[in-house]
């Protein structure tokens, strides 16, 4: 260890440990045993695959389908078996194999840093501006509400990055292979829209870098350049094939391919359609659902402009809501004076409203995407003090995504890139790629700051002033917008009937009102009136108007003090740096007061959204997540397994999940369901409730809320037609529309739909008789086993769901599946006894199966070999100077 430089690593390990102690301090709760966070949306997604987990204990693996939602759909886009992954121990390693959520904010605040190192930049510089990134708002509110693979995906950006920087810079034996592992770690976190908008980072980067390699004719760095960084991406991609192959398979069958236009459809106003009247890729309105609004984008440096979202947790009885109208709040004091409540009642109340604080155009949201004021303040800084080499392709690059992220609010544009952009027409929820400013903001910043570290004189003082200039405008904007803005999201529609369900002297009567009013306007809880107000209206006509105007109070309050918070962060920055600037502080004064100021800016923020009450017992966390109902108990007592569960009670049956935590759910909630399934909802279940489709989807058992104590229960469905049947006839059709047409009135027990395309493959069938009969035998996920004893050729209906990579087999030889009734597998078969297998075999997960197993152990070899050359180097090098010195 002669040749060992701890000089050289000690800025870097002390980078480790401030990154460490501040994750550490901002989650110490997770440090106490058997403490999970509560996270709500990963409680989905558990309720998912825990059947998944249940079936490996019996058989030592995973299934590659998962019947327990949506009626069945491929289990690998959720879980799967894959290889041996020798890149788990470095993920691992890059999160110091801490417990979550502090192994998230290290990973984004290492990943970050990694990027920083690439740029150069000064190591206390770095720490800064990755705590920076790693406690924007966006990353805590992730944290706690359950999306784990988009915040690990978010940690490996920054580093994929700086390694493409390493090859651009000529580094290419360390950029190819920084480059195949981060990009490997990257996609192996399975969040493909984060990768895709590193990716677009990436690709804007390199035009950069091109124009000026193209500009210099050094065209030997370009094909270098270019050919290696493709190469490591591929390499690293090739790590994740057991993924990316299935996953972009199974997107083809997906409504995110596309979804089914009828004419009453308002697709067709958004969309083009092919021959089969399916959209090109999603729908316009959904994918675009969550845009983000022009003025809310101000949320970048003003946090509460639209009302900072809704956020609620508790712990052992601690309660807590962010944002939180108490008694001291408008609304409160308005039903105090004017309705006659105590003041407790009327903080009570106006609490159980805080949801409707926010007032952004997303449907709702948990909170904002807030950088730090700090943070935007040196990002314009930088865009004057900067030279050319990154600041305008960082420029562009952030730009871009801001109008990308306003999704249908900017239609013409975005909509043209929903088109035409390569892929981009299978993501949803544009307030996404905010993730890009978010990376970009951090690092200008630290480039501007580290430049002022070596470079100050008259030049920058006026750099300085034209950055705050350019704030000041900001500033300003914020200003015109606080006392211009009608802090209005209620329509005139909602607001009467406010007025109609307060204008009453008996307090029974508004219970009864505004119950009726929440279902209309607003299911969630916020706007229900506290139990036990007295009120006294007095009949006036105009309490609900008033608690309304109340309410745009309280918002325009909140924006207005976020406005004179951002104020005080930007005045001392600005102050530290002119100071600096004027050789009145040293550079350690001044990079204490930068980083001190934007982590208690930052972390004022993220408190309210992670804090003690997130985390919870994990006993407790279990309970409440996954109670097991009266309901449930009931089912679960059926000894055959091999049934459907249709749970209407409680809300939409499909936005949920949990109901898949103990029973094979006709409902479920993903981002990606099956196109033919989608279609299903949108036109049989959902729109209307069609009896028929539930019984051939063998809906044996119904949930509903009981009317009186509001408690799920059970209803047996004696229609579900079971596993399997044989049909009378078929009713061929032509095309998807007719086919979902025919949906509309048929008795699938007698009947099947089947599209003229299948109908050569049904030559003979005969109607069945009272003689012929078929069963199911064995139901093992990837593999189905049924008998059939028929006096003819007849059609066999199965109530599972029609998917290409299902394979039929007759007494062992490959028969032809045929889709019945729009989403379920109809065979023709022969006369006689017979066996039948459906087995699922995609070949797309044993191809990416086989090229993962390859890949990863090349990277493990490649990065070895990197570290094993690299002190090979130093000796080499030590020995020669030693040799020089003798």
């Amino acid at each position: 260890m002669k040749t060992f430089n701890w000089k050289s690593i000690l800025p870097h390990l002390i980078a480790v440990g401030v990154f460490l102690i501040v994750a550490v301090l901002f989650c110490y709760p997770a440090l106490e045993s058997n403490v999970v966070i509560q996270q709500g949306d990963l409680a989905q997604s558990q309720s998912v695959v825990h059947q998944s987990f249940v079936y490996k204990e019996l058989h030592g693996h995973f299934p590659l389908w998962m019947p327990q939602i949506f009626s069945g759909m491929p289990g690998f886009v959720n879980i799967f078996e894959g290889p041996y992954n020798p890149l788990y121990f470095i993920d691992r390693m890059f999160q110091l194999w801490l417990p979550a959520p502090i192994s998230y904010f290290f990973l984004l605040s290492i990943g970050f840093y990694f990027l920083t190192v690439s740029f150069g930049i000064r190591t206390w510089v770095g720490i800064i501006a990755s705590l920076a990134y790693a406690y924007c708002t966006y990353d805590p509110i992730i944290a706690a509400v359950g999306h784990q693979t988009k915040i690990l995906a978010m940690g490996y950006a920054p580093a994929l990055i700086g390694a493409v920087i390493l090859i651009f810079d000529k580094k290419y034996v360390a950029g190819f292979v920084f480059t195949a592992l981060f990009t490997a770690l990257e996609f192996q976190q399975n969040h493909t829209q984060i990768s895709y908008y590193t990716f677009l980072i990436i690709a804007i980067m390199s035009v950069s870098y091109l124009v000026r390699w193209i500009m210099a004719k050094d065209f030997k760095q370009v094909g270098l350049a270019m050919s290696i960084s493709i190469a490591a991406a591929l390499l690293g991609l090739a790590h994740n094939a057991v993924t990316i192959i299935p996953t972009y398979d199974f997107g083809n069958e997906t409504k995110r391919a596309g979804q089914l236009v009828m004419n009453n459809n308002i697709d067709t106003v958004t969309n083009a359609v092919d021959a089969n009247n399916k959209t090109k890729g999603m729908s316009k309105e959904y994918a675009f659902q969550w845009s983000y609004g022009k003025a809310e984008t101000f949320s970048l440096m003003f946090p509460g402009v639209m009302g900072y979202g809704y956020h609620g947790s508790q712990r052992d009885g601690e309660m807590r809501v962010f944002p939180s109208l108490s008694e001291n709040s408008n609304v409160a004091k308005f039903i105090t004076e004017k309705m006659g409540a105590s003041d407790e009642q009327a903080g009570e109340y106006a609490k159980s409203m805080s949801g409707s604080v926010y007032w952004g155009d997303q449907p709702f949201t948990a909170g904002p995407v807030y950088l730090g004021a700090i943070v935007c303040f040196l990002f314009l800084f930088g865009m004057f003090y900067l030279d050319g080499k990154h600041k305008w392709w960082i420029l562009i690059a952030s730009v871009l995504s801001v109008l990308m992220a306003w999704g249908s609010h900017f239609a013409a544009f975005n909509n043209f890139l929903f088109d035409h952009l390569p892929m981009y027409s299978k993501f949803r929820t544009p307030t996404q790629i905010l993730v890009v400013p978010q990376m970009l903001f951090p690092i200008v910043g630290a480039l501007a700051l580290d430049k002022l570290l070596s470079n100050q004189n008259e030049d920058t003082w006026k750099k300085l002033r034209l950055g705050a200039i350019a704030t000041a405008v900001v500033f300003a904007i914020a200003g015109i917008m606080y006392f211009t803005l009608d802090y209005a999201k209620e329509n005139k529609e909602r607001t009467s009937a406010f007025n109609t369900a307060f204008a009453t002297y008996n307090e029974a009567d508004v219970q009864g009102k505004m119950e009726a009013l929440n279902q209309k306007y607003q299911p969630q809880a916020d706007n229900q009136l506290y139990e036990g107000m007295v009120l006294q209206s007095k009949g006036d006509k105009q309490v609900g108007k008033g608690i309304l105007t109340a309410l745009r109070s309280d918002r325009a309050a909140y924006f207005g003090k976020d406005i004179l918070r951002s104020f005080a962060f930007v005045a001392l920055a600005i102050f530290l740096m002119g100071m600096f600037i004027r050789k009145k502080l040293n550079a350690t004064v001044l990079l204490a007061g930068i980083g001190l100021l934007t982590m208690i800016d930052l972390l004022g923020i993220d408190s309210n959204y992670l804090n003690k009450t997130s985390f919870i017992n994990k006993d407790e966390y279990e309970t409440n997540e996954f109670p097991e109902s009266d309901a449930d108990k009931q089912i679960l007592k059926d000894t055959d397994p091999n049934y459907r569960v249709f749970n209407y009670s409680g809300g939409d049956p499909f936005q949920e999940s949990k109901t898949s935590y103990y029973h094979k759910s006709i409902g479920g909630y993903h981002p990606a369901k099956l196109a033919i399934y989608d279609d299903l909802i949108t036109f049989q279940l959902s729109r209307k409730l069609n009896e028929q489709v539930l019984n051939m989807l063998n809906a044996k058992y119904i949930i509903q809320d009981n009317p009186q104590t509001k408690q799920p229960m059970v209803f047996p469905n004696p229609a579900a037609l079971g596993n399997c049947w044989l049909v009378k006839g078929v009713s061929f059709v032509n095309g998807a529309v007719a086919e979902m047409r025919a949906l509309d009135a048929f008795n699938p027990k007698d009947t099947a739909i089947v599209d003229n395309k299948y109908k050569a493959d049904l030559t003979g069938m005969m109607p069945t008789d009272s003689a012929s009969s078929i069963k199911q035998t064995v139901f093992d996920n990837d593999a189905i086993k049924y008998e059939s004893n028929t006096t003819s050729a007849q059609l066999a209906i199965f109530s599972e769901i029609f998917y290409k990579d299902w394979f039929a087999y007759i007494d062992g030889k490959p028969a032809k599946v045929v889709k019945a009734n729009y989403v379920l597998r109809g065979l023709l078969v022969p006369a006689g006894k017979h066996t039948i297998d459906f087995k699922f075999e995609p070949a797309a997960y044993k191809t990416g199966y086989a090229i993962s197993a390859i890949a990863s152990w090349l990277i493990v070899a490649l990065l070895l070999g990197f570290v094993v050359w690299g002190v090979f180097l130093k000796e080499m090098a030590w020995r020669k100077k030693a040799t020089k010195q003798r």
